[in-house]
């Protein structure tokens, strides 16, 4: 008789299989699994939209680290849909959540129909003898991006307006002392909200300086931007530009700016978007020391937002605006903002803005360069 030794899968001792149980279930019900580079964008349940990268996700929540807001939490039962970019809509799993307890307690197989039911004893399974308690609901929690405005007393139309604000605020200064003294002082703000398929953008930069006592900056600039996307892949959006100002050292008491347009997304990948605009810019001057005008102007515009790396980013705009009754007239604007974070919620920044005026006003350049750096504090 021929005996061969036989194999055995599994551990036989108690300890062995208790140790072995363990290890399945801290894998099954342990932390999530670490997801690395995974681009998303989620849908919230209140109409919000969070894109950016998913870091890490188990079986109640999901983390995102966002361009805006770093590292953001948000609980599974939040999400409606989640999408990720160049594929459909997906419904969102559901959160894990314990069994539903039913009201009736499942008769054991074991006993016997006609056997009476046995006391309660203090086991596990006690629960199930029970009646069930119907679930409650737990409380609506706020969205994960913040609200800027209390919304208890806020119509339920105006919730989506005031969550999902995301910018920032910086502040620069150029001081120097000794043969000529000057002093400058730049501010910023910047923030973008996005519902659905609206974007809306709202810029304002203001300068102020004097050089030996003599007021060298005085300027004022807002700027709000609505884009409406028009198809699911978000490539072809209409937009309006409203844009407001001054500057004194120009000779303009008034700037104002109101156009509409059509864009294109021609490009688009995880670190690199590039979107081409055109439209028509009704634009109105009033000068210090001439007469006012007003002009309708093409609006010719290209705009790059580009992260090189995970911290660094870098947006670029370039508009060309000439008249429309008269092309030698025109106008011509660069962009350029390249921002790195020093902590979590700061950020300095190199801003770039080359303005150039072919019929500028008597007494002032044609062409006008401002460089700054800032400080900025995100939310």
């Amino acid at each position: 008789m021929n005996l061969q030794p036989q194999s055995t899968p599994f551990p036989r001792s108690k300890s062995s299989r208790l140790l072995l149980a363990w290890v399945v279930a801290s894998l099954a019900f342990g932390a999530g699994p670490l997801i690395g580079s995974t681009n998303i964008v989620l849908h919230l349940r209140n109409g919000d939209r969070l894109s950016g990268v998913v870091i890490r996700e188990n079986n109640r929540s999901i983390i995102v680290r966002t361009p805006v807001a770093g590292r953001v939490t948000v609980p599974l039962n939040w999400i409606e849909k989640r999408e990720a970019p160049g594929t459909a809509l997906a419904a969102s799993p559901p959160p894990a959540q314990a069994p539903p307890v039913s009201a009736e307690p499942t008769p054991s197989p074991t006993i016997p129909a006609a056997t009476p039911p046995s006391p309660p004893t203090a086991s596990a399974a006690q629960p199930l003898a029970q009646p069930a308690t119907p679930p409650v609901a737990p409380p609506p929690l706020p969205s994960p991006s913040g609200s800027l405005f209390a919304s208890n007393w806020m119509p339920g139309w105006l919730a989506p307006y005031t969550t999902n604000w995301h910018g920032n605020v910086g502040l620069g200064m150029n001081l120097g002392f000794g043969t000529t003294d000057r002093q400058t002082f730049f501010a910023t703000a910047n923030a973008t909200h996005s519902w659905r398929r609206i974007v809306n953008a709202v810029n304002v930069n203001a300068a102020y300086g004097l050089v030996d006592q003599v007021e060298a900056a005085n300027r004022m600039e807002g700027m709000v931007k609505t884009d409406v996307y028009l198809d699911r892949k978000r490539h072809v959006y209409a937009y309006n530009l409203a844009l407001g100002g001054y500057d004194s050292i120009r000779l303009i008491d008034r700037r104002l700016e109101e156009g509409v347009g059509l864009g294109y997304r021609i490009y688009e990948r995880p670190r690199l978007a590039v979107n081409l605009e055109g439209g028509v810019q009704f634009q109105n001057f009033d000068y210090a020391q001439q007469s006012d005008r007003s002009l309708w102007s093409a609006r010719i515009s290209e705009n790059l937002n580009w992260k090189p790396s995970d911290k660094m980013t870098l947006t670029q705009k370039l508009q060309f605006m000439p008249n429309m009754a008269d092309p030698s007239d025109y106008r011509v604007r660069f962009d350029l903002i390249l921002s790195y974070p020093l902590f979590r919620r700061i950020t300095i920044s190199l801003n770039a803005v080359n303005e150039y005026e072919s019929l500028a006003p008597r007494g002032v350049d044609n062409n006008d360069l401002q460089i700054t750096t800032n400080v900025n504090l995100t939310f």
